[in-house]
C-alpha cells in the first residue's frame, strides 16, 4: 500500500511538472492576446447593449456601436437626422486617446509639411467608412457635396472653421446656383458637424490652427459616389443683399 501511494504522489508532482512545462508557452500567447480578447469582447458588450449609457467608449465599442445604426440606411424609409443623432452622441462619448486612433493621428503627422490635407483610412465597410482628416494652419477643403450620403466630423484636435449650405436651385437664365448658408461654427477639440443628403449636404472646411477631424460617412464613398460629387465656387457676398443667400457655380 505505501509503495502504492508513493508511486501516486509521484505520479501526481510529476502531473504538476509536465503541465507547467507545456502549459507556459500557451500561458504566454494568452497573456498576449489579452488586448485582442479584450477588445473583442467591448464589441460583443456593445453590440448586445451592455456599455454604460454616456460613458466614455473606445475605440471598438465605438465602431460596433456605428456599425449597429448605419445597418438602419437600408430599411424602407431611413430617417437620416435620427441617425446622425446618435452618431454625434457616439462620437461625443468617443475616447479621443484611444491607442487605435493615436496611432491614427501619429501617422498623418508623417504628412505635416508636405502642403496638402491628408486622409487616413481607420475604417470602412458596406455601411459606413471613418477616415482622419488632417489640416495644417491656413488648409482648406473648398465647396464640396456628398450626394445621397451622411457624415459626421469631430474635430479630434486643432481648430476649424465649417460652413455648410443647402442648394435652393438652379439661377434662372444663368449657369449659376443659389446657395443657402445653413450653418458657420468653428469647432475646436470635441465639437460636432454634420450633413445630411437632403440638409447642409455642402460644406467647406479651413484651419484655423493644425487640425485633426474624425469623419464617419454613411454610405461611404465609392467611385461611384465620388463621381457623382461636386466642386463649387462661392461668392463671397450675399446674393443681392440677401442674408445667408449666395451665389454658386461649379469650380
Amino acid at each position: 500500500m505505501e509503495e502504492t501511494n508513493t508511486a501516486l504522489n509521484t505520479m501526481d508532482d510529476y502531473n504538476r511538472r509536465q503541465f507547467i512545462r507545456t502549459s507556459l508557452p500557451g500561458f504566454l500567447g494568452l497573456t498576449l492576446a489579452l488586448p485582442s480578447i479584450a477588445s473583442l469582447a467591448t464589441r460583443a458588450n456593445a453590440c448586445n447593449g451592455r456599455l454604460a449609457k454616456d460613458a466614455t467608449i473606445n475605440w471598438d465599442a465605438f465602431l460596433s456601436e456605428v456599425d449597429k445604426v448605419a445597418k438602419t440606411q437600408h430599411l424602407d424609409h431611413w430617417i437620416e437626422e435620427a441617425y446622425i443623432q446618435q452618431v454625434v452622441q457616439l462620437s461625443k462619448r468617443l475616447n479621443l486617446k484611444d491607442p487605435a486612433l493615436l496611432k491614427g493621428f501619429e501617422n498623418c503627422k508623417r504628412g505635416i509639411g508636405n502642403g496638402r490635407v491628408d486622409f487616413e483610412d481607420l475604417e470602412k465597410n458596406r455601411d459606413f467608412a471613418v477616415c482622419l482628416l488632417q489640416f495644417e494652419k491656413g488648409e482648406f477643403i473648398p465647396p464640396h457635396d456628398h450626394p445621397g450620403m451622411t457624415g459626421v466630423i469631430q474635430c479630434a484636435t486643432g481648430k476649424i472653421s465649417v460652413q455648410n449650405y443647402d442648394m435652393l436651385g438652379v439661377r434662372e437664365g444663368h449657369e449659376t446656383f443659389l446657395f443657402k448658408k445653413s450653418a458657420d461654427t468653428v469647432m475646436k477639440k470635441g465639437e460636432v458637424s454634420s450633413l445630411t443628403s437632403k440638409a447642409r449636404n455642402i460644406h467647406t472646411l479651413k484651419a484655423h490652427s493644425l487640425t485633426q477631424l474624425v469623419d464617419v460617412f454613411a454610405p461611404p464613398y465609392d467611385p461611384q459616389r465620388a463621381a457623382k460629387s461636386s466642386w463649387f465656387s462661392i461668392d463671397t457676398d450675399p446674393f443681392e443683399g440677401k442674408k445667408d443667400i449666395f451665389e454658386a457655380a461649379f469650380r
